[in-house]
């Protein structure tokens, strides 16, 4: 599985014009640096310079030899890593996480409305009863939807740990 380099977004040539100022200037360290040289060599125009080659042979050292050019491939235990069964499992978990977020926003919701309601006189007990229910029944979901988060993250978890420990016994077995 390769990956295909970014399109232009017309950030790449002012990030390769200003790593090229920091190389000129020998302003070169720090761990801000590493990234914004990757980001540089992987832009459109690298190499027409002559500072380039400065910033080619940082990132080799940085690196390694033409590692920093693209992005390694996901192991299989990685999203993206090939695997369908972990793939549905990261694919449940985002929904999930989705529905988690909604229903969140939801119960916080509810709270303030019936924190509202208490601290207005003219509110009957009625209303304050229904509002206590409202937040109840939000609650009840926002649990509901959290429990069944963490049990997807525990079977993609279980899922993960399965698929490193087969690549551990398969490069032990070599």
């Amino acid at each position: 599985m390769t990956t295909k380099p970014a399109a232009p977004n017309g950030r790449d040539d002012k990030m390769l014009e200003a790593v090229r100022k920091l190389f000129r200037d020998g302003s070169t360290f720090g761990p801000e640096i590493p990234p914004l040289a990757q980001a540089a060599g992987r832009a459109p125009g690298f190499g027409t310079d002559a500072i380039d080659v400065k910033i080619r042979n940082y990132l080799d050292g940085t690196y390694g030899v033409g590692r920093w050019q693209r992005d390694r491939d996901p192991y299989k235990w990685e999203k993206g890593g090939g695997d369908e069964k972990l793939d549905q499992l990261f694919a449940e978990e985002d929904g999930l996480f989705t529905e988690f977020q909604r229903l969140e926003a939801a119960m916080w919701t509810a709270r303030d409305e019936l924190s509202a309601g208490r601290r207005q006189d003219s509110v009957s007990a009625e209303v304050v009863a229904l509002l206590t229910k409202n937040l109840d029944a939000a609650l009840k979901a926002w649990q509901k939807a959290k429990l069944a988060l963490e049990a997807c993250k525990g079977r993609r978890s279980e899922r993960q740990l399965w698929l490193q420990e087969n690549y551990r016994r398969a490069l032990a077995g070599k």
